[in-house]
């Protein structure tokens, strides 16, 4: 009998249930074969910062928005942003000497991802001004505070008339620059007005280019006016490259980079025209005011007045942009007459490096590269993290343009080797509102992935911006 019983206590150890009416444990589950649910690559609720009307009101009530300039204003884990926003002419292809309205908005953050408008501690007034429209920037650490500073090229150019001398000095500005504080920053205006329209920063010098150069450079608190070393800077775009300046020029028949070194040309890259035509610009539309302009061959294509007008240092490579437009329809024909109305723009990349002191461009492909969207800044960053440079182009998603509309989102040309292929955005979120819009890439919550940041070209509908998070890498 002891014996029975003996063995079915082992027999109820072994199978591991209670004896005397107890309930058998579940087996664990192997989960080993599950296949987990993938990351979303960006999340579908963005951070939105509201539309900043009660301050560019005071400007107009449709302003265009030129910038949104992501920086550091406080300690928390977010990025800030500063825009500027300036207002089109009343009287547009009409002379006129009033300044350009602008307006300039401080969005900062908290720990928690939300921002707030707050001019009066960052600039130290509710309504600050750069003092026009603004048509490029350049960001650098000017006073050496381990802060940015921001340079802008500043001009009036806001559709009043500009067909001759008079009119055309009605568009001139002072630059201005965006100085580092303890609290923000301070706006200062610099030198003599001009058409500005380039700029760059380099350790504590600026330069500015419109009509002429002018570069100074901050000793102490004094800023120092240095252009008479600096007298050949190009009112397109100009690059500052290690001890090389790269200019975009234009000569009468020619178009193409110079490099210079101690103020001097020491090499170019020329493209020759082909011919030229009768050409109406948007400014003077309707007044049969038309000039010659001259037609280039670009990449086996004619277009009216191509000319690089934005580069960026990528490593030891210089990418730049060459900004032209093509006929809608139909042929250019020498000698003809064309209005800018009857034309589409057209951005195309090229690629050089110097070698020797000597400029010489390179034969660097891009897959499915998208000629028709215009745009005017590109960014050369790593934006997938595998230490190679990649190209942002800030699109203008335009309803007019008969190309897809990107909605607000940027092409991506992913660096593959050292050629290029157009990252698939297609099912990336966009801009919600029907708006001609804009954006770029930028890592806002320090998370080592770059964020989707969008906002309009033109104040119509809201002024409203998205950021939308990512929560992996964007080619994974």
């Amino acid at each position: 009998m002891k014996n029975i019983l003996k063995d079915n206590l082992i027999f109820c150890l072994i199978i591991l249930s209670g004896c005397g009416g107890g309930t058998s444990s579940p087996l664990p589950i192997d989960n080993s074969n599950q296949i987990p649910e993938p990351i979303a690559l960006f999340n579908s609720d963005p951070i939105t910062l509201l539309d900043a009307a009660s301050y560019y009101s005071n400007a107009c009530n449709n302003p265009s928005f030129q910038f949104l300039i992501p920086t550091k204003i406080n300690e928390d884990a977010y990025t800030d942003f500063i825009a500027h926003y300036w207002c089109d002419s009343l009287t547009p292809a009409e002379y006129d000497i009033a300044p350009t309205p602008d307006a300039l908005v401080a969005y900062v953050s908290d720990n928690f991802g939300e921002y707030k408008i707050d001019n009066v501690n960052v600039f130290g007034e509710i309504n600050p001004k750069l003092g026009g429209a603004s048509r490029k920037y350049a960001r650098g650490d000017i006073n050496e505070d381990g802060k940015d500073d921001f340079a802008f090229a500043i001009n009036w150019e806001d559709g009043r008339a500009s067909f001759n001398y008079q009119s055309m000095i009605s568009n001139y500005a002072k630059p201005a620059v965006l100085l580092s504080n303890d609290s923000g920053y301070q706006v200062i205006r610099l030198g003599a007005e001009d058409w500005g329209h380039s700029v760059q920063i380099k350790d504590k010098k600026v330069f500015f280019a419109g009509h002429s150069s002018q570069v100074f450079e901050l000793i102490g608190s004094n800023w120092i006016n240095i252009s008479d070393s600096y007298d050949n800077l190009s009112f397109a775009s100009f690059l500052i490259f290690d001890d090389f300046i790269i200019n975009s020029v234009r000569k009468e028949f020619s178009q193409g980079l110079e490099l210079i070194k101690d103020n001097k040309v020491i090499s170019s890259i020329m493209i020759e025209e082909s011919f030229k035509v009768n050409f109406e610009s948007w400014n003077n539309a309707g007044s049969n005011n038309f000039s010659e302009l001259g037609v280039y061959n670009i990449q086996g294509e004619n277009y009216f007045h191509g000319m690089i007008s934005e580069m960026c240092k990528k490593d030891d490579i210089i990418v730049a942009t060459i900004n032209a437009s093509k006929l809608i329809s139909g042929e250019i024909e020498e000698g003809g007459y064309y209005s800018e109305s009857e034309t589409m723009p057209v951005v195309i990349f090229s690629f050089y490096e110097i070698y020797n002191e000597s400029l010489r461009e390179l034969d660097i492909n891009i897959i499915n590269e998208e000629i028709n969207h215009n745009f005017n800044f590109f960014d050369c960053i790593d934006v997938n993290n595998d230490q190679r440079k990649d190209i942002i182009a800030q699109v203008f998603s335009e309803q007019w343009n008969d190309q897809d509309n990107n909605r607000g989102v940027p092409e991506v040309y992913i660096n593959d080797n050292g050629s290029y292929f157009n990252l698939d955005t297609s099912n990336w979120p966009v801009y919600s509102y029907t708006d001609d819009s804009q954006g770029y890439l930028y890592d806002i919550d320090d998370n080592a992935t770059p964020d989707l940041i969008v906002f309009p070209l033109k104040i119509n509908t809201s002024g409203s911006i998205e950021i939308y998070t990512t929560n992996k890498n964007i080619t994974d």
